[in-house]
Parts: structure tokens; sequence; C-alpha cells
């Protein structure tokens, strides 16, 4: 794929900021440059998990890397929920070596008893000496058994646990949502997907949440997370996908629509959030406002392009009133790199 240059210029000095600072506090805090790590510091400094970054931080300035991982695992990071369940299946691999090892054991006791039988004098075959041999084959057969079925039970056992973090990996704790992880492999999915279907983007934004926050707390701020997650579940298809993919950010994918018709599901949804009141201990309650960018996948030829185009009408949303829909277009993508670049000052 040819990206615009334009493209380039905005993605490069955006992931060279994140990169560079990525860098900075991996370096104070004496970790080392793992890919984990990366991926960790890349969610905190993006702003995409601010829980975990709360969680960085009580870690003081010299964390250990198995407190970061315990971390890593708690928020569900994809390199963290892999690094477990590579631990499990090796955990499998292992019993399964020590279940072979020991029926080659087994084999080999037996073996070494059918040959005793053999060349013991027929003479000296008596009851007693029949009765020890079937006795202790009996044992070993005991044993043996005993043996596989503990295996069995170890093995099926990290086989349950791996599929409950792949499952747990995919979902975000406080809504219950996909998460990020999520959305990227359902994204990647549908980008490749052959066909004509088309699929729309819808990437919403929570007007002010910060503010929101810090007037009512974090307690207030989840409760808010989890009713808009909650309608927002009532509100799509069965077909259609929403996730959490960060702090205060959702996606929607829906298929089978035109950029016009997602823009009006959209608009519906603005709307219906706009109504809708949370309660405070302070009063009656607060109202939520929502920003959305829209962007369909025809004529972008990756996920990542297909991204980029929701990210850049979504932040036309954002630099403007908020609490409004702005779909996709070239004068809106170029006005949106030329607000962001001016921010970076390039």
């Amino acid at each position: 794929m040819t990206i615009p240059a334009s493209n380039k210029s905005r993605d490069t000095s955006r992931s060279s900021l994140i990169v560079t600072k990525i860098t900075q506090f991996i370096t104070k805090m004496n970790l080392a440059p793992l890919p984990r790590n990366y991926e960790l510091f890349f969610e905190v400094l993006s702003g995409h998990n601010a829980a975990m970054g709360h969680d960085i931080l009580a870690l003081g300035n010299a964390p250990q890397q198995h407190d970061i991982d315990m971390i890593g695992h708690k928020h569900n990071l994809p390199s963290f929920s892999r690094m477990a369940a590579a631990h499990a299946t090796s955990q499998a691999a292992t019993a399964i070596e020590q279940i072979s090892a020991r029926l080659s054991a087994a084999l080999e006791r037996s073996e070494a008893l059918l040959a005793s039988i053999s060349n013991h004098p027929v003479s000296d075959t008596t009851p007693e000496y029949l009765a020890e041999l079937l006795l202790d084959i009996q044992h070993e057969q005991a044993s043996l058994h005993n043996f596989v079925r503990q295996g069995l039970e170890k093995i099926r056992e990290q086989e349950s646990n791996s599929h409950k973090l792949q499952a747990a990996s995919l979902k975000d704790t406080l809504t219950a949502l996909p998460n990020r992880a999520a959305f990227l492999a359902k994204l990647a999915e549908v980008s490749q997907a052959e066909g004509d279907t088309s699929v729309c983007l819808v990437l919403v934004n929570i007007d002010r949440f910060r503010e929101i926050n810090e007037k009512y707390g974090t307690i207030a701020g989840n409760k808010a997370l989890r009713r808009l997650a909650a309608l927002f579940r009532k509100s799509i298809k069965k077909d259609d996908f929403a996730a959490r993919i960060g702090g205060n950010d959702f996606a929607f994918l829906f298929s089978g629509v035109s950029q016009s018709t997602a823009q009006s599901i959209a608009e519906r949804l603005r709307h219906t959030v706009e109504n809708l009141r949370f309660a405070t201990k302070e009063g009656d309650g607060e109202h939520l406002t929502v920003s959305m960018g829209v962007a369909a996948s025809e004529g972008t030829a990756s996920a990542a392009e297909f991204y980029g185009h929701a990210e850049l009408a979504l932040l036309a949303a954002r630099s403007g009133a908020r609490n409004c829909v702005i779909p996709y277009s070239r004068e809106v993508a170029q006005r949106s790199r030329n607000s962001y670049l001016m921010q970076i000052g390039a």
C-alpha cells in the first residue's frame, strides 16, 4: 500500500513522540526493553488505559519485571496474555512428556517381568511365585493408571486456563465489552474479508470525561462508562460490533451499510447519549456527550488506513464544538492533519 505523504508525516511524528516517551520511562524504571514492556507503556502513554497508568505509578520508580507482568495480566494486554498462555502450554507439554516417560518405564518393567518368567526354571514356577509376579504387575498397572490420570487432569486444567486467558484477554474488565485487542483483531478480519460488503467504522470519544472524573471521582466515572457500554450493547444489532478501545473511547463496526447510513446510526446514538443521565452523590445526575468520527472501508487498502480515516474524522469532531458526528472526507482529513501538526509544532 502507498501511504500519502501527509499521512506519513502525521503518523511518523506521532509515533516518534510516543516511542521516545516509552523509551524514557523504561530507562528511568530500569526495565528491560522487552516488546511487552513497550506494549504496556504505549497503552498508558497514548491514553488508552488510565487505570493501568495508576497501577504503574503505584509501583514506584524501580518496579520489578514480575510486578509489571502482573499489571499486564491484570489489564489483559495481548503480549502478557500470550506469555501466560505459552506458559500454560509449556506446562501441558511437560505433563505429556512425563506421561510418555512413565509409559516407557512401565513398558520396560513389563518386558523385564516377562523375561524373568521366560528365564525362570519351570520346576521353580510355583503358585506362590506366580502370585507374587501377578501382584507386582497389578501394582505397576495401578501406579501407571494413577500417574496417567493425574497427568491428564493437569493437561485439561492447563487447557481450561489457556481458554480462560484467551477469553479474558479480549474482554474489557470494566464494561464487559470487547477490548482494544479484540477490536484490532476484528478490524483486521473485516479488512481482509473478500467480497464487496461495505463495512463502516465509528469511533467514539466521551467529551471532557477527565473533567467528570475530577469533579465526581473515578468511581462515578466508571459507573458512567458501564452505563454507556450497556446502552451501546442494547443499541446495536446482533451482527454489529462494539468495543471499548481506551479510557473513554469506544468503537463500532457496522457491516453492510454505507457511510451515510452509519452516520445516521451514529447520530441516533449521539442523541441517545445526550439524553442519558448518570447518578452522582452530589445531585440528580450528570449528562454525557460524545464526539464521533465515521469512515467506510471503501477505498482503503488496509486496516490501518481504514482506522486512520475514522480517527481523522473523530479528530475533526473533537477539534470543533464536540457533541457531533463527522463523516470522513478528504477535506475533513486535511483539516485534521493540519490541526494535529500545529499541536505538535511540526
